[in-house]
Formats: C-alpha cells, structure tokens, sequence
C-alpha cells in the first residue's frame, strides 16, 4: 500500500509539472537578461512584447559626449530582474523562432517599465491581433518619457530598428 500511495503521488506531481510545461500561453522562472529587450528563462530566449530597446552595440550622442545606450538599457533590465523570477504571457512567436511575450516581475510590467524609462520604445506594429496589451499604457510611457526627455530620448539616437536595418545593409 506504501509503495501504492508513492506511486499515484509521483504520477500526480509528473502530471501536474508536465501540464504547467505545456501551457504555451505562459512561461515563467528565474529571468537571465541577454539584452534591453531579451531575457532567458529557462533556458528559452523570450523577446519582451511591444518594446524596441537599442542593441548592444548601439551608441549615442548625449551632451556631446558618445552615450552606450545598449548597454545602458541592458544594466537597467538587469538591475530590474536578473535572477529574479518572472512571469511571461507569450503571445507569439518572431521570425528568430524565439518566444514573444508579455512578462512581470511580481505585479510590474517590464516592458512597460523599460518604456517609462526612456530604455525603450513602444513597438505596437508587430502584436498580434489577439495580444492583451493595453496600448494606451505604452504610449502614455513612451510620450512621458520623450516628455521628460529619460534615456534614449536625451540623446541623438537612431531608431533600433533603423539602426539594425542599416547595419544589414552592405556598404556602397
């Protein structure tokens, strides 16, 4: 009866674990931050939905002196939730194969607070039509930002995703 009980209870807690990994609606575990708008949990690389964070490598003009402005949205990311645990609605699915979602540390929105910050812009063109993203709260961030002139808009800065286009682009 002993080995029984064990038994349906490893079953029980095996069933239970696979149906939280089969939910592809929602991921969650300890945020591993790669970029301004790329984190890892669990081994699985999520782009953060509605966000265009400058890349690694991208520099800026602020005060006349070059800004690093890749760097300084990944140090904000990573100081807001490296090792952290975090949550993810994913939502979709982008052309690098890597998840796309919507993800909280506790109650916050991260790519909302990367907005609000001035780390990123609002990228809205790419959701899904059946996203749960209250754009309204994006744009107000983006607009409260620029406003107050935080991060990338203190600086003479490209569009990441110009910025990215261009570097595609082969050399004339």
């Amino acid at each position: 009866m002993k080995y029984l009980v064990r038994y349906i209870l490893a079953a029980v807690v095996c069933i239970s674990v696979g149906a939280a990994d089969a939910d592809p609606a929602s991921w969650s575990g300890t945020a591993r931050v790669i970029d301004g708008d790329t984190i890892s949990v669990r081994q699985q690389r999520i782009r953060i939905a509605a966000i265009d964070a400058c890349e690694l490598d991208q520099t800026g003009l602020r005060d006349g002196e070059v800004w690093q402005c890749g760097l300084a949205g990944r140090a904000f990311l990573r100081r807001m939730i490296d090792g952290k645990h975090v949550r993810c609605r994913i939502i979709d699915r982008d052309r690098y194969r890597r998840l796309v979602g919507q993800c909280f540390y506790d109650e916050t929105d991260i790519g909302l607070a990367m907005v609000g910050a001035g780390l990123a812009e609002s990228m809205l063109r790419y959701l899904p039509s059946s996203h749960a993203i209250n754009l309204v709260e994006y744009g107000e961030a983006e607009n409260g930002a620029r406003d107050r002139r935080l991060g990338i808009w203190s600086a003479e800065i490209e569009s990441p995703h110009l910025y990215r286009r261009a570097k595609k682009s082969p050399a004339p």
